[in-house]
C-alpha cells in the first residue's frame, strides 16, 4: 500500500486491550469486517498496570443487570495458563497499618498471556489484528463524510471506530471532539520478588497521598506492586516512592511500568459521530478501587451490539450510552462519590484512620464494591 492509499474497513478498533479485543470478537462473530490496530509490537507487552481480573460472580455482584448475559459469562471464563493466582481475600490497610479484610472473587493474571489470549479469541472469530501500528493523527474529511486515521503504517478509514486506547483516549484527543476522562491518577508499578501475601492488599494514606498503593500476588514469591498518587501531592519521583515502598517490604524489583487511572467517573458521552469509546477511554473505572478490566470487557460487548443494531435496523449509536449507563452507571457513580468524599475528608493520616475506623469492615467493603457505605445517602 502506497503512502497515498487509504485502507477502508467496516470497523476499525484502536487498541487491543481487553475492551478492544472483546469488541472485535463480538463484531467478527456477527460477520462484520474488523481490523484491530495495536501500537505495541506484542499484545500485552508491556503490561498495562493492573493484573487483577474479577470473575463473573464478582462482576454480577457489582452489576446485577449483567446476570443473564451468557456471552459475557462465557467471556469471563479463563484458561488456567493465563491465571497466576486465585485471589479470595482483600485487605485494606490504613496509615496505622490496621487491616480491614473481606472476601474477594478475583484472579491475578499474567497480562502478556491474558491480553494475548483475548486477542487470539478475536482473531479466531475472524477479526484481523495488526501490531506495531501507532495512531498519530486523525484528519477530518467532511466532503467525503469520513475521518482519515493516519498511522506509522498507512492511512485508514472506517464506517465505525472503537476507541479502546485506554485512559488517554487517543482517538477522541486526536479528533478534538467528544468527551475524554479528565481526572487522572498517575501510577507506577513493578514486577517484584519476595514473600508475597495471600491476599490482594491495598494501602491508603501517606504512602500514596490521594491515591493508594497495592500488592497483587501472582505467586508465593512474585507480585505486581504499585502505587498512584494524586497529582497535587507529587513532590518527587513516583518511581523513587515505589522503590522505597518495595525496599521496606524486602522486595526486589524486576521490571517497571506505569500509566494513568481515570478517576473522574464516566465521560459525558461515549459516542461521538461514528466513534464509540470503551473501557478506560470512556472513564469506566471504579474510582474507589481502580478496577477497570471488567468494565472494559462489558462495554466492548455493548459497543459491538450497538454497531450491529445500527447496521441492522438503524438504531442510533447513542443507544450505547444509554446501555452502559443503565447497566453500570449507578455503581460507578457511587464509586466516584465515595472517592470524592475520601479526597474531601481524608486530608491526612489521622483523618484517614478515623474515617476507616468509623466505616469499619462492612463500610469499607461496600465502598470497594461500589455500594454506598452505610452513612452515605
Amino acid at each position: 500500500m502506497s503512502s497515498s492509499d487509504v485502507e477502508h474497513r467496516q470497523v476499525l478498533v484502536v487498541g487491543a486491550g481487553p475492551g478492544g479485543s472483546a469488541t472485535a470478537q463480538r463484531l467478527a462473530e456477527q460477520g462484520l469486517d474488523v481490523l484491530v490496530l495495536e501500537r505495541r509490537q506484542v499484545v500485552g507487552n508491556p503490561a498495562q498496570c493492573g493484573e487483577c481480573v474479577p470473575l463473573w460472580g464478582m462482576m454480577t455482584n457489582t452489576f446485577p443487570l449483567l446476570r443473564d448475559d451468557e456471552w459475557l459469562q462465557a467471556y469471563f471464563e479463563l484458561p488456567h495458563w493465563v491465571i497466576a493466582k486465585k485471589l479470595d481475600w482483600m485487605r485494606l490497610y490504613g496509615p496505622s497499618m490496621r487491616a480491614y479484610g473481606f472476601e474477594l472473587d478475583c484472579v491475578s493474571v499474567h497480562r502478556l498471556q491474558y491480553d494475548g489470549h483475548l486477542a487470539d479469541r478475536a482473531i479466531n472469530a475472524g477479526a484481523e489484528v495488526r501490531t506495531g501500528i501507532e495512531l498519530r493523527n486523525v484528519k477530518a474529511q467532511p466532503k467525503l463524510g469520513r475521518d482519515l486515521y493516519v498511522t506509522n503504517e498507512g492511512r485508514f478509514s472506517a464506517d465505525y471506530v472503537i476507541d479502546a486506547t485506554g485512559a488517554m483516549a487517543h482517538v477522541a484527543r486526536l479528533r478534538g471532539q467528544g468527551s475524554r476522562p479528565v481526572v487522572q491518577l498517575p501510577t507506577v508499578f513493578c514486577q517484584a520478588v519476595g514473600e508475597m501475601p495471600d491476599s490482594f492488599d491495598i494501602f491508603i494514606g501517606s504512602v500514596a497521598p490521594g491515591g493508594y498503593a497495592w500488592i497483587i500476588p501472582k505467586g508465593d514469591n512474585i507480585g505486581n506492586v504499585g502505587l498512584g498518587v494524586h497529582q497535587k501531592h507529587i513532590d518527587g519521583s513516583l518511581k523513587d516512592r515505589l522503590d522505597e515502598f518495595c525496599h521496606g517490604l524486602g522486595y526486589e524489583i524486576l521490571s517497571w511500568g506505569g500509566g494513568w487511572i481515570p478517576l473522574g467517573g464516566m465521560v459525558k458521552t461515549a459516542v461521538h459521530d461514528n466513534v464509540l469509546a470503551v473501557g478506560d477511554a470512556a472513564g469506566l473505572v471504579m474510582p474507589s478501587n481502580g478496577g477497570g478490566i471488567g468494565q472494559a470487557i462489558v462495554s466492548g460487548k455493548m459497543a459491538a451490539d450497538a454497531v450491529v443494531a445500527h447496521l441492522e435496523d438503524g438504531t442510533p449509536l447513542a443507544a450505547y450510552d444509554a446501555t452502559i449507563r443503565r447497566t453500570m452507571g449507578k455503581p460507578l457513580a457511587i464509586s466516584t462519590r465515595t472517592k470524592n468524599l475520601f479526597w474531601t475528608f481524608c486530608r491526612n493520616d489521622w483523618m484517614t484512620n478515623a474515617a476507616m475506623r468509623f466505616l469499619g469492615v462492612n463500610g469499607m467493603r461496600r465502598a470497594v464494591d461500589c455500594r454506598r457505605p452505610f452513612y452515605i445517602l
